[in-house]
């Protein structure tokens, strides 16, 4: 390719060593380029890509503090800022396997390892350029999300430029794919096979036709000799363990996908959907650890966001029921010390309602249930309207663990709808739905044996037993004033004072003291409450007055 046709080409070249910066300078200047700019950093190169539509950008991996050139480059695609003709050169000193599978993922036009000399990039440089020209009209509807002219544009590629035939191919299946055109990829991706046997990719694509049409035989047998070969090895690792999933044995799928983060750990989605697998497999604490890393993975990509933070502490509020009292006390306030410092970073005004929620699982955690309801009756009702998929699951487990199934069930119904994409993530978080569904239904099963139990014994005149049963229904739900009020009822029937009985009337008295009753339920509390003062003087004590101020 003629010097004469980079000489009016805009290219960036992002490095954080100046003299680094200066020796591809003068490599690209040797090549033809005469518009060279360059950026220390990662901010200092996306302003400079808002400022200008460049024809090749050059980044080296490693960028110092701050975002690193992965990071870049996903910051660039999430943005849009880089044209359909723009051709991304990936940099490296090193040849990490974590690198170069994160490199695989994010597909930039090549790939360069350092040292490397005027002619090798020259080389590279004209590859891509080459590549992208050609297929102009692909990358061009592609920017559009055109996806049907891009198919067209494609099978014209396939026909008249044999020598992109391959790249047009890869690009063609994967729409058909995305357009949920399954049949029609499992031909193309049969015919491609029998074409280019060692076509790993083609391979892929294949497997991916035969999962959506749930040929999970066919699929598991492509996907586990896929994992040999490093283009492949992270995608068909992701697959294998969403294929896992829909088998519903969701140890193997954890470790499976645990494989393909080891990978490529810079995929915060993946990471996202390996934190979901842990919970549903019971390892809260790995899920706690899995969050905490998310956090950092993220700090610098497109990604950074609240939820990251809110995950983190929610996660851990999930692991602190796992240990004892000590250890919950610990871990809840590890989780505390995270939403508190979100305030540093965010806007937490925005994030009020599910701080709130957060807080109110503090509470329940550490037993202080009746602040908690009362705290969680300040969460406004516009934030069902519009809050994320983990808000939604948090706000549901929060009711559950304030033993309001009602309110539960109403965000659990919420979910239903919003869990509407067909993506791993959004899968693990439908199980993860189903599992506590699945506690709602034990639990209302458990309650209404309990119940009838407690009534059973109450027409038979026996308290004891009566306050036995209701007593055990408070513990699963400790907010009710209901079950509080038949707890004082049955008292008032002549149940025995006992250690057991008088500290659940006290948790009852303080229940109810602190709950917005009806005109009906207040009455009854009124009625119980000086009922139970007549008979156990010593069970309710009398407050003491104030003591007058000294003047």
């Amino acid at each position: 390719m003629d010097a004469s046709f980079f000489r009016c080409k805009q290219i960036l070249i992002i490095d954080d060593c100046a003299p680094v910066r200066a020796s591809i300078k003068a490599m690209a200047q040797q090549i033809g380029f005469e518009s060279i700019h360059l950026a220390r950093d990662a901010n200092e190169a996306i302003a400079k890509c808002h400022e200008l539509p460049f024809d090749f950008i050059l980044c080296d991996f490693n960028l110092g503090d701050g975002k690193d050139g992965y990071q870049v480059f996903e910051t660039l695609k999430a943005q849009q800022l880089l044209a359909p003709l723009n051709c991304f050169l990936m940099v490296s000193a090193e040849n990490q396997r974590q690198i170069v599978h994160g490199m695989i993922e994010l597909q930039p036009d090549d790939y360069l390892l350092k040292p490397f000399s005027y002619q090798q990039l020259e080389e590279r440089i004209v590859r891509a350029i080459t590549n992208r020209i050609a297929l102009r009209k692909i990358y061009v509807h592609l920017f559009e999300n055109d996806s049907k002219n891009a198919i067209a544009e494609c099978d014209k590629a396939i026909t008249s430029k044999p020598e992109f035939a391959i790249a047009a191919m890869r690009i063609k299946g994967e729409l058909l794919i995305k357009l949920r055109l399954f049949a029609q990829a499992e031909q193309f991706y049969l015919q491609i096979m029998q074409q280019y046997k060692k076509a790993a990719w083609a391979r892929l694509g294949y497997a991916l036709a035969c999962f959506y049409q749930e040929r999970w035989d066919d699929t598991e047998l492509q996907l586990a000799d896929l994992t040999q070969f490093d283009e492949t090895k992270v995608e068909a690792l992701d697959w294998l363990s969403r294929l896992y999933v829909k088998y519903r044995r969701f140890q193997i799928a954890h470790n499976t996908l645990y494989e393909a983060v080891l990978l490529s750990p810079k995929n915060i989605t993946r990471q996202k959907t390996l934190a979901n697998l842990a919970s549903i497999v019971g390892d809260k604490l790995a899920a706690a650890r899995i969050n905490a890393k998310i956090v950092i993975a993220a700090r610098h990509s497109v990604n950074d966001i609240a939820d990251n933070y809110l995950n983190q502490a929610r996660a851990l509020v999930d692991a602190a029921y796992c240990g004892n009292v000590l250890e919950r006390a610990v871990t809840v306030n590890n989780a505390a010390r995270i939403v508190d410092h979100l305030a540093k970073r965010f806007d937490i005004a925005k994030l009020k309602a599910e701080i709130t929620v957060l807080r109110c699982r503090f509470l329940a955690a550490k037993g202080e249930l009746a602040d908690a309801k009362q705290l969680i009756a300040e969460v406004p009702v516009s934030h069902k309207t519009n809050m994320s998929i983990d808000s939604c699951l948090d706000a549901a487990k929060a009711y559950f663990e304030l033993g309001d199934l009602y309110a539960s069930q109403s965000y659990i119904d919420k979910l239903q709808h919003i869990l509407d994409r067909d993506d791993f993530l959004t899968e693990t978080q439908r199980i993860m739905l189903e599992m506590e569904q699945s506690r709602h239904e034990e639990l209302k099963a458990k309650l209404k044996i309990i119940n009838a139990e407690a009534a059973e014994a109450y027409q038979r005149e026996n308290y004891d037993q009566a306050f036995e049963r209701f007593a055990e229904t408070f513990d699963y739900m400790p907010t009710n004033p209901t079950i509080a009020l038949n707890l004082m009822q049955t008292m008032t029937k002549g149940a025995r004072l006992i250690p057991l009985t008088q500290r659940y009337i006290r948790a009852s008295v303080k229940l109810l003291a602190k709950s917005e009753l009806d005109e009906e339920m207040a009455a009854r509390f009124k009625r119980y409450l000086i009922q139970l003062k007549e008979m156990h003087p010593e069970l309710i004590p009398r407050r003491r007055p104030k003591e007058r101020e000294v003047l």
